[in-house]
């Protein structure tokens, strides 16, 4: 009988790896920041573009930006404007990060940097429809000021933000798990 538990908890420890899913955060695919005058945004690394700089839809392969310089409105997400997410890009630059999973799954890290900071998104879509599965900003308020983000990659199913303390040594990390089950990031400070 001890020898079937250990078996099944095995088995069952075995099934819980497998089923974890390995992220990939790729290089970054495009850009998009504001130009001089304001009432145009430049785009890098689009494969398609309908319309012009100052209102349009920019496609990078299956993510599509769809932008409004009048009335600074951006949204990311399918070709269609009602399947997508607000993104506010016209401070600063965004960056486009592609992020895989092992089991097909597609998000996209969108890296908005600001001069007041910067913040992390991560979109994709679910159940077929686009979504925020995170804003690092929401968190951000948990890490205290004199850290500045020095670095973010992916580490199994985990993305990670790695904060290091103002002219020390001392680190702090956002991490955000994929948590298979509830199909979304959950999110843990380490200080």
């Amino acid at each position: 009988m001890k020898k079937f538990f250990a078996l099944a908890i095995f088995l069952l420890m075995f099934a819980a790896q497998a089923s974890a899913m390995n992220l990939t955060l790729r290089e970054s695919v495009g850009s998009i920041s504001q130009t001089s005058p304001p009432n145009e945004i430049k785009i890098e690394g689009y494969t398609q573009l309908d319309g012009n700089f100052s209102k349009g839809v920019a496609a990078f392969n299956d993510l599509y930006l769809h932008f409004d310089c009048s009335n600074e409105t951006s949204r990311f997400g399918g070709k269609n404007f009602s399947d997508t997410v607000p993104v506010y890009v016209f401070e600063g630059m965004t960056k486009i990060f592609p992020v895989s999973g092992d089991d097909g799954r597609e998000f996209y890290l969108l890296a908005t940097e600001t001069g007041g900071g910067g913040s992390f998104k991560v979109i994709g879509a679910r159940d077929g429809k686009w979504v925020q599965y995170f804003n690092t900003s929401d968190m951000r308020k948990k890490i205290p000021r004199e850290f500045y983000l020095e670095n973010f990659f992916a580490e199994g199913d985990t993305i990670i933000f790695l904060y290091k303390e103002w002219q020390k040594e001392n680190f702090c990390e956002l991490r955000y798990k994929w948590d298979a089950a509830a199909q979304w990031f959950g999110v843990e400070v380490r200080q």
